[in-house]
């Protein structure tokens, strides 16, 4: 059983992979079945089509692990972070850099405020545990605490339905449970609570964070950071130039 155990960034592979699973199928196969079974005029077709539909359900299921682990990850990566803000002022810079590859996917343009990238999330749910560690050193523990924290995350959770980021208030809601609620062992779990809104599969990231060891494991802290932007471009540029069409 040991073996199977989970480092921090063995977690966030899984996320990563989850990721991927769910831009491709989102980007290219769903477009792709759209097109091809937009009218059904034969039997055999119709079979193919649902073997289409089964995968595109399949890879729904696998791409909703990704955000409920990089919530998770979030919480874990501040708690053990050295410079809090400078994590979240990093987090919050490549957003930025992201920002044009993710509207030239979503959108096919560079500037759009109607949805910005996830890690403008990720960045908010930051700066909210950066308030809640503040009051947590001028508050030592009880009621007082815990209705800062309910006003600070609520101020978060507003924060974000401004930006617009993807999942908007319900992923800071869940970066803050997963890192108020993280020293309950079965408590805890109830940070996934806001993240089977959006799919009930988001469950299936339970199995990833029980395996975690609490270590950070080996790997580069920037590979993600530099991956998300990367990853919407090369979308981008296949889709354009059809190589699946």
């Amino acid at each position: 059983m040991k073996k199977m155990r989970l480092s921090g960034f063995a977690v966030k592979r899984v996320a990563v992979i989850s990721m991927i699973v769910d831009h491709v199928c989102g980007f290219i196969i769903r477009p792709y079945y759209m097109e091809r079974f937009h009218i059904i005029t034969s039997e055999a077709q119709a079979h193919q089509s649902m073997r289409w539909y089964y995968l595109i359900e399949s890879c729904d299921a696998i791409g909703s692990i990704a955000f409920p682990l990089f919530c998770f990850l979030l919480a874990e990566g501040f708690l053990h972070s050295r410079n809090r803000l400078k994590y979240a002022l990093r987090l919050t810079a490549f957003a930025l850099i992201s920002e044009i590859p993710f509207n030239l996917v979503h959108n096919g343009t560079v500037f759009f405020y109607g949805l910005q990238n996830v890690m403008f999330t990720l960045a908010t749910g930051i700066f909210t545990l950066y308030a809640a560690s503040l009051a947590e050193n001028r508050l030592t523990g009880g009621k007082k605490l815990w209705f800062a924290r309910i006003a600070i995350t609520a101020a978060g959770m507003g924060a974000a339905l401004l930006i617009k980021g993807e999942y908007v208030f319900l992923g800071v809601l869940a970066v803050s449970l997963f890192y108020y609620l993280r020293e309950y062992r079965w408590l805890k779990f109830l940070s996934f609570a806001p993240l089977v809104v959006p799919s009930v599969w988001s469950l299936l990231a339970v199995i990833p964070i029980l395996l975690y060891n609490g270590a950070r494991g080996k790997g580069s802290k920037y590979f993600f950071y530099i991956f998300y932007p990367a990853h919407f471009l090369l979308i981008y540029l296949l889709v354009t130039m059809h190589v699946f069409f």
